[in-house]
This record gives C-alpha cells, sequence and structure tokens, in this order.
C-alpha cells in the first residue's frame, strides 16, 4: 500500500521544509538537539553507534558485555580428559591459561558494563529524560542477562542523594518495567542490594529505612512481588540488619492507606510529576499575593524541594503580574527575597524571565496587554537589581518585538489573526484572518475580556468529557458560548490537556476534534489553533519531555481523519520560529505520513484509548482464541502491549481461566500462557490477583456452565503456587 502523501505533495512539503531550513539555518544550531520523540536533553545523550549490538560473534565468542564461549558449553575447559591416552598436560596448562584470561575479560566487561550503567544513571539524574535512559540501556548490551547491574546502582547511586533522585529512580524502575527490565531482574537486583546491606550501611547510615522504601514502593508499583522481602530474609537472625529490613517493609505496606502513602514516600516535591508541581507553585503564589506573606512563601518553597524548577515559580509569578498590573509590586517584593536570600539563584531567576518572553507571543493571544506589562515588570525588576545588564537588553527586545507592543499598531496583531506570529502565508495566514473577522463579528477579539471566562468554561467542559466521552454536550457548549473567534484557543486547549494525560484521552481528543469539524469548529479555526500549537512546542516540551513526539502524533492523526489538509504541513512552516521544535514536530509527522500503512498506523496511534471495555474484552478474547489455536503467548503480550490498558489485564485473566473451564484439554496450555505472562512482568500480581478474584466471586455461575469449574481453579491455584508465580498473599486472597 502506497503512503497517505502523494508523491506531489511529498515534494511540496520537502520544498517547503528545504526553504525553512535554509531560511533559518542562522539558528539552526540551537535547535538542532531536538529529535522527534525525544525531551528537551537529548542532545546530550552521546552516540552509541560504536558500541555494537551486543550480539555473539560467529562461533559464539563475540559482543561487548556477552559471555562469549565461556559460559555456553562448547569446546574448552571441559574438552580435556586426564584419562584420554591422547592427553597431554601443555595442552591442559594452555587451555588452563585460556580460561584464565577468558574469565578475566568477563571480569573486565562486566565492570566496563558497570561504567556505562553509572554514566547512564547520573545522566538521567541531571535530564529526568526517561526515554534517553531506556534508549541508552537497550543499546548497551543484554538486559536479560545484565540487567540487575543496572537495578542495583540506580539504587545505590538514589541511597546517597535527595528525595527528588529517590523518586526519579522509584518512577524509573516502573516505567522500564516489562518493556526493557524483565521481573527477573529486577528481583535479581534488589536481592542484591539486600545481600550488600551491611556494606551500604557504612556509606549510608539510613540504608535500612531507605532502602525498606524502595522495596515497598516497588511493591505498590507492581515490579516487586508482595512476597519477596519474606524470601530475601529467610532465617535473618533476630537483631540483625537484614531483619529490621524485613519488619520496616512489613510494616510500611501493612499500614493504613498504605498504597496513597508509599506513592508519595519521598515527599510531595520530589516526583516527575509536572503537573503537580506545578499546581502547588500556582497555590504558593496565590496565597502570596493574598496576605503578601513572603516568609511563608519561602518556607512552602522550600517545602517544594525543587530547587532544579524554580524558573517554573518566575514565570508564574511573572504572569500574574502581567494579568494584574497591582501586583508587579509584590511580586517583584517576593523575587528580590527570594534571589538575595538564594533560595532561587540567579540561574533559574534568568530562565523564569526568558521562558516567559520566549512565550510572550503566545501570552499576547490571550492577554494583548501582556507585552507592555512585561515591559513595566523589567524596569521594576531592573530597578531592584535583579537582571543583569546584559539579559535585561535581550529582554526588553523580545518585550519590543512582541505583537501588541506600544509601539505597534493596535490592529496588527488582529491581522494575523492574533496568532502572534510573523508574516503568516497560505493557508495559515488565511486561518489567522478569518479566526481574527469571527471573532471580531461577535464582538469578541482574541484578546477581549472573555477570553479567560472562555478558557475557564472550556477547560471545565473538558474535564467532563473526559469522563463522559460526550462530544455533543462539548458542541453544544460551544456553540452556547457563541465565540468561534476563540475556537482556535479551544483546539490548542484540548491538545495541550490530552498530552498530559493517558492514551484514553488522547485518542478522545482526537475523536473530538473530529467530531466537531466542521460543523462546529471551521477549517481555518482549525488550522490556526495547530499553528498555534506548533508555535508553542518548545514552551510545551518543558512541561511534558515527550511534547515532539506527541504533538507529531496528533499532527499527523488530525490529516489522517481529514480534520487538517495535507497541504497544512508545507503551509504552516513559514509561520514557525526559526530553530523551533514545531518545524522538527512538521518534519516528523512528513515522515510517519510517507510510510506505508500511515493512515491505518495512525489511526490506532494511541493504541486502545478510545475503545470501550467492550470492545478491549473481545480484543482480548480473541487473542486467547488465537493463541489456543497457534500456541504463540507473544503475540498475546503484543496485544496487550498494544491496548496499553495494563489495569484492565484482570479480564484477560478471568477470560483465560474461563476458556480453561470450557475445554479442559486446553487449561494446561492456558494455565502455561498465565505462567509466562507473569514472569515476563506483562500481567502485574495485583491484576492477576483481581482476575482470580473475579472467578472465585462468581464461581457459583461458573459452575452452572461447567461442573468441573471448583476442581480446576483449586488445581490451577495449586500449581500456580507451586510453582512460585502466584505469591503466598494472592493465593490467600484467591482460596
Amino acid at each position: 500500500m502506497s503512503s497517505f502523501l502523494t508523491e506531489a505533495q511529498r515534494a511540496a512539503l520537502d520544498a517547503a521544509l528545504a526553504e525553512r531550513l535554509a531560511a533559518g539555518a542562522g539558528k539552526a544550531a540551537k535547535g538542532s538537539h531536538h529529535a522527534p520523540g525525544t525531551g528537551p536533553h537529548a542532545g546530550d545523550k552521546k552516540s552509541k553507534s560504536s558500541k555494537g549490538s551486543g550480539a555473539t560473534k560467529k562461533g559464539g565468542a563475540g559482543g561487548k558485555f556477552t559471555w562469549g564461549r565461556m559460559l555456553e558449553g562448547e569446546e574448552g575447559v571441559s574438552a580435556l580428559d586426564r584419562n584420554d591416552p591422547n592427553y597431554d598436560s601443555d595442552e591442559e596448562r594452555s587451555v588452563l591459561m585460556a580460561a584464565n584470561s577468558s574469565h578475566s575479560r568477563v571480569q573486565a566487561e562486566v565492570a566496563a558494563y558497570k561504567q556505562e550503567v553509572n554514566a547512564i544513571v547520573e545522566e538521567y539524574f541531571s535530564s529526568g529524560d526517561v526515554s534517553n535512559a531506556a534508549d541508552s540501556l537497550s543499546e548497551l548490551g543484554p538486559v536479560e542477562t545484565m540487567g540487575h547491574y543496572f537495578v542495583k546502582r540506580l539504587v545505590t547511586l538514589a541511597l546517597d542523594r535527595k528525595d527528588k533522585e529517590r523518586e526519579m529512580a522509584s518512577s524509573l524502575l516502573s516505567n522500564l518495567y516489562a518493556e526493557v527490565l524483565s521481573g527477573e531482574q529486577v528481583q535479581k537486583g534488589f536481592a542484591r542490594l539486600v545481600e550488600s546491606l551491611d556494606d551500604l550501611l557504612l556509606d549510608v547510615p539510613d540504608a535500612v529505612e531507605l532502602l525498606s522504601l524502595f522495596i515497598a514502593r516497588g511493591v505498590v508499583d507492581d515490579v516487586l512481588p508482595p512476597a519477596c522481602i519474606q524470601r530475601w530474609a529467610s532465617g535473618a537472625p533476630e537483631g540483625s540488619n537484614l531483619a529490621a529490613l524485613k519488619a520496616r517493609c512489613e510494616l510500611h505496606l501493612a499500614a493504613r492507606h498504605s498504597a496513597e502513602r508509599m506513592l508519595r514516600c519521598w515527599g510531595s516535591g520530589a516526583g516527575q510529576s509536572y503537573a503537580e508541581t506545578k499546581e502547588r507553585i500556582a497555590k504558593l503564589l496565590s496565597e502570596y499575593l493574598d496576605s503578601r506573606d513572603a516568609a511563608e512563601a519561602s518556607r512552602c518553597l522550600r517545602g517544594l524541594a525543587v530547587p532544579f524548577f524554580h524558573h517554573e515559580l518566575v514565570k508564574q509569578a511573572l504572569h500574574a503580574a502581567m494579568e494584574t498590573p497591582a501586583h508587579t509590586e509584590a511580586v517583584i517584593a517576593l523575587l528580590k527575597r527570594l534571589s538575595e536570600s538564594s533560595e532561587v539563584n540567579s540561574s533559574q531567576l534568568a530562565k523564569g524571565f526568558q521562558r516567559t518572553a520566549a512565550n510572550l507571543a503566545d501570552t499576547a493571544l490571550d492577554n494583548p496587554a501582556a507585552p507592555d506589562a512585561f515591559s513595566s515588570t523589567l524596569e521594576a525588576a531592573a530597578a531592584a537589581g535583579l537582571l543583569e545588564a546584559e539579559l535585561l537588553a535581550e529582554l526588553r527586545a523580545a518585550a519590543a518585538a512582541a505583537p501588541g507592543a506600544a509601539e505597534r499598531p493596535a490592529s496588527s496583531a488582529s491581522a494575523g489573526g492574533g496568532s502572534g506570529l510573523a508574516s503568516p502565508s497560505g493557508a495559515a495566514a488565511a486561518a489567522g484572518a478569518g479566526a481574527g473577522a469571527a471573532g471580531a463579528a461577535n464582538g469578541v477579539g482574541l484578546g477581549g475580556a472573555g477570553v479567560p471566562a472562555f478558557k475557564v468554561a472550556m477547560a471545565t467542559a473538558l474535564k467532563e468529557f473526559f469522563n463522559s466521552a460526550d462530544a455533543q454536550e462539548v458542541a453544544a457548549r460551544l456553540l452556547e458560548l457563541g465565540q468561534p473567534g476563540l475556537h482556535p484557543l479551544f483546539v490548542k486547549q484540548v491538545v495541550t490537556l490530552a498530552m498530559d494525560r493517558r492514551d484514553r484521552e488522547r485518542e478522545m481528543a482526537s475523536g473530538l476534534l473530529s467530531e466537531l469539524h466542521p460543523s462546529v469548529i471551521s477549517d481555518d479555526q482549525m488550522v490556526s489553533g495547530f499553528t498555534r500549537l506548533l508555535s508553542a512546542a518548545d514552551d510545551l516540551v518543558l512541561d511534558i519531555p515527550e511534547a515532539v513526539h506527541l504533538l507529531s502524533l496528533f499532527l499527523g492523526r488530525a490529516v489522517v481523519d481529514e480534520v487538517l489538509p495535507p497541504a497544512f504541513l508545507a503551509s504552516c512552516l513559514p509561520s514557525l520560529p526559526d530553530g523551533g521544535l514545531g518545524i522538527t514536530v512538521v518534519q516528523a509527522t512528513g515522515a510517519m505520513l510517507s510510510q506505508r500503512h500511515a493512515a491505518e498506523r495512525l489511526q490506532t496511534c494511541w493504541h486502545g484509548g478510545g475503545l470501550s471495555l467492550e470492545d478491549v474484552g473481545k480484543q482480548m478474547r480473541d487473542a486467547l482464541d488465537e493463541f489456543m489455536v497457534a500456541g504463540s503467548s507473544s503475540e498475546v503480550a503484543a496485544v496487550l502491549k498494544d491496548l496499553g490498558l495494563p489495569h484492565f489485564h484482570h479480564e484477560l485473566v478471568k477470560a483465560a481461566v474461563e476458556l480453561g473451564f470450557e475445554y479442559p484439554d486446553k487449561a494446561q496450555q492456558l494455565t502455561g500462557l498465565l505462567r509466562q505472562l507473569s514472569g515476563s512482568g506483562v500481567i502485574s500480581s495485583t491484576q492477576m490477583a483481581q482476575g482470580l478474584k473475579r472467578i472465585k466471586d462468581s464461581m457459583a455461575d461458573e459452575t452452572l456452565d461447567a461442573p468441573g469449574a471448583p476442581a480446576a481453579f483449586e488445581k490451577l491455584l495449586a500449581q500456580a503456587a507451586a510453582e512460585g508465580w502466584l505469591p503466598a498473599e494472592t493465593a490467600a486472597l484467591t482460596a
């Protein structure tokens, strides 16, 4: 099947990209470190191309970080027999020397692997880029045999750091589990940590408490089975460090609301959840602007313990001053206090101002007075001595260049639809003009008083939509507000909100845009909304590290759903900032649409996110039916992964057991499937327990259809417990 884009469309896009990149060549170096589907720190990643795949070489002796022939049972040390008539002692010495050499080589490779792992962990703690860490670890070598070294090193380094890095370590293990690291390797890594507990205590006096939190968090995150600590601490002498570790783990897991407590065990501000941290910063600022209690604001900021994210505080404070000029004096006073006490360092202060300036054009869409208000805030900051002269000059220039600044005609922004972009052309320009005219016809410009109320109303409507999936209610709400000139803001808002959620909401957002177009949201308004999204990509990636990849999928899906014309990819390029990530998104989208079966792939790009539970259950049952014929457990695992609904895996467990009741001759085959899916981590112990508990609870109904169901169920539980893939606690729940 040919690609979605025609040859003419692809040629036009390539020509537009070449022209756009050539025009912005002076700034290309600034944006070239971003690649499609990576976070903002992807440019720091060193090329691993020189490492090789890690696969064994011809003859079985090769590959970096592989054990080679020594452990593969090939001809080697064991090939000599002293009772052989042709035995030669000199030959034995040479073989022993070769064996020693191989052993030394293995030790050297393990040492090199550990060193590489150390670099990956350090880079992750600096960047917070999960996808980069996953890629680096996958490229490093045989994770299936040496991944436990990574687990041990990750936790060991986190133990000696702050809560931020500990939360990052816990989150990384949860993200890598079953995707990069197998359950066996994770358990083996923690087992090695437990074995070295006495050594850890020499460097980290709190190692018992901290390691117990890591283990309990691993259990709550479903990366460790609940029975693991019992196995590791079996026979530990009373009063030993190991016994103390076991007691602390049991205490953490037995406490009320243990799951919620463990999810926050590293503190409220330690996590990778930018949304929660931003919300707490917003609350801090709101309380300060009401009370003007700078000491309390300072205390709350220290409590967050996120010095690497203080630029967000600066940005939100500046936005508060731009929205309400009466707050300018209080905002500058707070920033001055935090700067003088070094609670917000000069780097974070400068970054906050630069982020605000870089996004000033987009802010002007909602608040036309923002550029002038920002200029006034800059002068107040300069008078307070907050900014260096060079930075101040840069920020003043950005404020003067923003659309709607005092020296520009008031109509200049609306002439381009308020896009805040220089010289839009083609479809983007038409979209801007159409949006501006529609807004004027309704007596509401893009910067009118109705903008904040419109955004609040639509945020409420979208929140309800993500719960109800009622697109007609959203359409009615948009029509009721009667402000079509603001519809581009809605397009941007729905995609931005969905990007920071799960695949279910992303699928719903794509479907909503398709449902609303063109009856509610016109072609021009849709084009204008996506142009704003692409222009804001550099700012979005600060809050959503995967923004480039997600925007590419949203844009490609919109083209496939005919919400946007394919020509939009070329026509929007002149409106995008030089060196910005928006151009990268367009490139990535063009590449996806040029692949074979692009339409089918993009229509399912959010996996099972848009499926009803009935559809998900049907796909799982279809996969089981195919498994009973073909016997391929990997196909079932692939279906579960594509669906992307790990919280619904209990349905497959239930369906597999019920099929075993219905077809007793296939019961062992289906039990083997559950064992493999559990051992590989595809189905967590929690989901396994829930599925089996559902069978137990409905046993009376099961018996009506299959009289032998109770006996078959007891046999399954006994076999699972004996084979070790069903923890004792799980078996107790289902007994």
